[in-house]
């Protein structure tokens, strides 16, 4: 079968290649991959920027249908249509899987990092971590189910949106404009995208189209003034960081009221960041961190894509086969793409 594998660490060493098809355990289903969605993750492993353990195809955001399923595995069939979450090799046993977070399982290996993804034909999985796709949800949709996810659990389970907050998403990329829409549908009486120069071509503008009460481009306009200007200056109840960035960190606290809260999802580069800590102190923030996506987060998001509440279609900019890979990646370097879809 085809697949995009990194061979080897640094830059670049990734190609597009025959490899074995994988075989199916007792305890596994193989899934024929239908569409899968680029990440800013694949990216960095390409760059080099993000570890990962080659020969290794790369790959995590997909959907596809069941064409293989083992002898040990109960209410799943071939041709289902499928989507995964990521916790493969989680102990099960441990104290963080006992207490309903196998993605922070210690031995918890992630496909397209640890395991073969979903940059492939075909991809194999435990059955345990596998969810139904709706009927009326296409495949294009359910592979933006696990970023969707992601923020499911940064959002709504670990920083909570609350009714009549105001809002704050630092970063308009697929995390923080997913951030956005479930920002309003879970009670928000208003949400405030930041991003900068490099976002006003396409996606400050599709923070508009989905919803957003005020967007701001930091690079022009001061978002904290913006934000105490629009609070008779209190502040924001919550910000959600979505860019990894230092300059929105700081922003972020500068804007929150005291006793507000920040969700963090991006991820910064390897650089020690120089955070404004003593005001965050000085205005007793709650910081909640959050990272990959809990099971209960994949059946909120699944019930939401059903519902069509969610629009993940307007996100995907890019549709691609998977032998045009390197071409999306380019796009992706030159700040074009919201989110692609390849192809196998």
């Amino acid at each position: 079968m085809k697949a995009v594998v990194k061979l080897s660490r640094g830059k670049g060493n990734m190609s597009l290649m025959e490899v074995d098809k994988p075989t199916c355990g007792e305890n596994d289903v193989v899934i024929r991959v239908r569409a899968v969605g680029v990440c800013g993750t694949d990216y960095h492993i390409y760059t080099d920027e993000y570890a990962t353990t080659p020969p290794i195809a790369v790959g995590h955001e997909f959907s596809g249908e069941i064409v293989k399923v083992g002898g040990k595995v109960k209410g799943l069939a071939v041709g289902d249509r499928v989507v995964s979450e990521l916790s493969v090799e989680s102990c099960g046993v441990c104290r963080l899987c006992k207490s309903g977070n196998p993605h922070m399982c210690p031995h918890r290996r992630s496909p397209g990092t640890f395991t073969d993804g979903a940059y492939a034909e075909y991809i194999k999985l435990p059955w345990r971590l596998i969810h139904k796709i709706p009927d009326n949800v296409s495949f294009d949709e359910a592979a933006v189910a696990e970023p969707s996810a992601v923020v499911a659990q940064g959002l709504l389970e670990r920083a909570r949106v609350e009714p009549e907050d105001f809002v704050v998403v630092m970063g308009p990329g697929p995390i923080g404009l997913l951030a956005l829409q479930m920002a309003k549908l879970y009670g928000a009486r208003a949400v405030m995208v930041v991003g900068t120069d490099a976002d006003e071509k396409v996606r400050l503008p599709l923070a508009r189209k989905l919803g957003a009460d005020y967007v701001v481009n930091a690079s022009k306009e001061d978002a904290v003034e913006k934000v105490l200007g629009l609070t008779e200056g209190f502040g924001a109840d919550l910000v959600m960081e979505c860019s990894g960035s230092r300059q929105a960190i700081n922003a972020g606290i500068k804007a929150l009221r005291r006793q507000g809260r920040m969700g963090v999802i991006g991820i910064p580069g390897p650089e020690e960041l120089n955070i404004n800590w003593k005001e965050a102190v000085l205005k007793a923030i709650n910081v909640v961190f959050s990272f990959a996506s809990s099971p209960l987060s994949w059946n909120m998001v699944l019930s939401m894509l059903g519902r069509k509440v969610l629009d993940v279609e307007s996100l995907i900019s890019h549709r691609e086969p998977l032998e045009n890979w390197q071409k999306v990646f380019e796009e992706i370097e030159k700040g074009n793409v919201v989110k692609a879809i390849l192809y196998p």
